[in-house]
């Protein structure tokens, strides 16, 4: 646990399990009906599996969208410091990159997150080395989708399908971390939390 000092507020590691098993069923709610009901008129209560939204359905859907976003990246850095410790590279100086990626050098968040940080524990890891197209999608996903959600912007007249591809995108992102990482390793039966995307229908 840290303490934070000005504000007095305390913090601790978010549990690894629960940000997949968040995501997990945030993907599933997305891609089944309750969400197309969501969308349509009249404005409702929103049940999802975590919560009952009684707000406006765009900003639920920005919220979760958000939270996945958050859920990736904060997974990322701890799976990285187990594989580094698997490959016997773990040190305090790395963690402290794995921490702090833009101390990596680059300019552009997704440069950090998605390639500089696994290059540091090795080049292989880097999801431009890995998948050049999912990488490069990811590019355009950061500057279109996940730059305005977190600077100011939130959903407007969203389409379920149109959320169904982004979090589709998000999926993919994990399973690029399985690819290297298996969440076995976590805890024994933990796999379970991949291949998300072959329990749900398929999206073009």
């Amino acid at each position: 646990m840290r303490q934070e000092e000005l504000f007095g507020l305390s913090f601790s590691n978010i549990p690894t399990m629960n940000l997949r098993d968040e995501f997990n069923q945030t993907y599933a709610f997305v891609f089944g009906e309750n969400a197309e009901q969501a969308l349509k008129p009249p404005i409702k209560a929103i049940e999802t599996p975590m919560f009952i939204w009684f707000g406006m359905p765009d900003d639920m859907f920005t919220l979760l969208l958000q939270r996945a976003i958050l859920g990736v990246e904060a997974y990322l850095p701890f799976a990285l410091k187990f594989k580094s410790a698997q490959l016997g590279d773990a040190s305090e100086e790395l963690f402290a990159k794995l921490d702090d990626p833009f101390s990596l050098g680059g300019k552009k968040a997704v440069t950090n997150i998605y390639h500089r940080m696994p290059a540091e524990v090795h080049p292989e890891l880097s999801l431009q080395y890995r998948d050049k197209e999912l990488y490069e999608r990811t590019q355009k996903f950061y500057l279109r989708i996940r730059n305005p959600l977190f600077h100011g912007c939130e959903l407007h007249d969203t389409d379920v399908n149109a959320l169904r591809r982004v979090f589709d995108h998000v999926a993919k992102l994990y399973e690029w971390i399985d690819g290297w990482y298996d969440p076995n390793h976590v805890m024994k039966g933990f796999g379970s939390v991949s291949g998300i995307r072959g329990r749900h229908p398929k999206i073009s």
